[in-house]
């Protein structure tokens, strides 16, 4: 698939896209696996399309936009909406989502390589030339039930 050059965003999202598009990781993360997170979306002003969800336990996943923990193809039809993980080991972890408005699978870009569909990152992080590090979209999941509210821009 091609990005435009020079689209930090545009790359991450087109390449969170491909990730939530791939099959949901199988089962729980192990013996200690007792957390859960329940992520909300806030923003979905349109409701048609799909939100592409991924989420991510190390740095290095994150970055490469490889081997999310989960993927997520929910339908934007409800408006403003969650979604409960159960069965994630305590620890740091982070969500690249967007709004895939014409539900084409991929995200839409005007001319610049600037995103024209609602996207979003855990802890609401933003950057001003691509997508947030690590550091700025992560969160701890402890045992028992965690939240987060992503709001859709």
């Amino acid at each position: 698939m091609a990005v435009p050059e020079g689209g930090g965003v545009s790359r991450a999202l087109t390449l969170a896209v491909l990730l939530a598009l791939a099959p949901v990781a199988a089962g729980a993360q192990g013996e200690d696996a007792d957390g859960s997170l329940t992520v909300a979306f806030d923003g979905i002003s349109k409701r048609e399309g799909v939100v592409l969800i991924a989420l991510f336990d190390t740095k290095p996943a994150y970055d490469a936009n490889t081997a999310p923990v989960r993927t997520f193809n929910l339908p934007a039809s409800g408006g403003n909406f969650s979604v409960t993980v159960a069965g994630l080991r305590p620890g740091l972890y982070a969500v690249k989502s967007f709004h895939d408005r014409d539900a084409n699978g991929k995200m839409n870009f005007n001319p610049l390589g600037m995103p024209l569909e609602p996207y979003g990152f855990s802890n609401n992080a933003r950057a001003p030339f691509g997508p947030p590090s690590w550091r700025r979209a992560a969160f701890e999941v402890k045992p028992g039930g965690n939240g987060q509210t992503i709001r859709l821009r």
